[in-house]
């Protein structure tokens, strides 16, 4: 005999409450005794609708070391500074501010 971990009833719950997100699968998980992932999974198999949360935004992008280093060398009028890229992203960032 399997162990039958989610009756009709709490599926038709599930069913009731779609489309499903994080924050009411948290709240399912509480009122059923059963962990949110579990709920989120349990939804996908049944073919409930979940929503997933919102991939986390990118970071701004920063100007890259090379770029710094042919700035500073830019504004020191060399053609190269061999080595320079090696430098931490913000010694070159004071650096090509200082230069100004």
């Amino acid at each position: 005999m399997t162990n039958v971990n989610y009756t009709a009833e709490m599926v038709a719950q599930l069913e009731q409450n779609a489309p499903i997100d994080y924050a009411k699968a948290q709240t399912l998980a509480t009122e059923m005794g059963k962990g949110v992932r579990s709920i989120i999974a349990k939804c996908k198999r049944e073919g409930i609708e979940y929503i997933s949360k919102p991939a986390p935004a990118r970071k701004k992008s920063a100007p890259t070391k090379g770029d710094l280093v042919s700035a500073i060398c830019k504004g020191l009028d060399v053609d190269a500074l061999d080595g320079l890229e090696k430098a931490t992203g913000s010694a070159l960032s004071k650096l090509l501010s200082n230069l100004r």
